[in-house]
């Protein structure tokens, strides 16, 4: 009798340590199937969240600010493109792209490829400040020409001169620029020019010809020194 009540025992003893195993795998189970759901859930809803954040943040902003219409009745709207991650913005793409894979046009192409060639500007957030680049002729020459809008300056005004064209803006920058354009478009020194610049270009063309591969930047400033 105590046999089969010590069997009995024993059987249950070992179904509950089976049932207690179970239950354990149950758990750790369910632990990893959380922290994969919370991997491949989560996180790349955080990470979608935060790479549209700065673009959401600057276009709401440009919503609030410029509300309506302009002064020529046409609704003002920021350029097609992306301001990138917080604070970094694009600078880890354009850096890539120029100093690492050296393909410099395939940050513009990329541009290009996503939002459309004929719009020719688009937005982006580089080195800290929210940029717009402007790749199309029309759009290079309206800024170009349009200096009372856009300030130009050097990064270092020290560097070339406080005072030279390219760190004046408005009516001095116009003003130094005719001064420039008229001395430079005259017969008499489109003839000079054109005198001391042609046999270097010709003697120039001739030493690449014989060297077949050059580095355009080095040897473009022999010419120029």
């Amino acid at each position: 009798m105590r046999s089969k009540i010590d069997r009995s025992s024993r059987r249950e003893v070992e179904l509950v340590a089976k049932l207690g195993e179970m239950v354990a795998m149950e758990g750790a189970v369910g632990a990893w199937a959380w922290w994969l759901g919370l991997l491949f859930g989560a996180v790349p809803l955080l990470c979608l969240a935060l790479w549209h954040s700065t673009d959401t943040w600057h276009c709401a902003v440009f919503a609030l600010r410029y509300r309506g219409r302009g002064s020529n009745d046409i609704r003002r709207r920021l350029p097609p493109g992306h301001m990138g991650l917080p604070f970094l913005g694009e600078t880890l793409s354009l850096l890539w792209y120029f100093k690492l894979a050296c393909r410099r046009d395939d940050f513009i192409g990329a541009k290009k490829s996503a939002y459309g060639s004929a719009v020719g500007m688009y937005r982006t957030h580089l080195f800290g400040s929210p940029s717009i680049i402007a790749c199309s002729p029309a759009a290079n020459k309206f800024v170009l020409q349009s200096a009372e809008c856009f300030g130009i300056k050097y990064p270092v005004p020290e560097l070339i001169g406080t005072m030279s064209v390219a760190n004046m803006n408005g009516a001095s920058h116009a003003r130094l620029r005719g001064f420039i354009l008229a001395a430079i478009n005259r017969p008499s020194s489109i003839h000079t020019i054109a005198t001391v610049v042609q046999p270097r270009v010709v003697a120039a063309l001739r030493d690449w010809a014989d060297m077949g591969t050059i580095v355009a930047a080095k040897e473009i400033k022999k010419i120029i020194n």
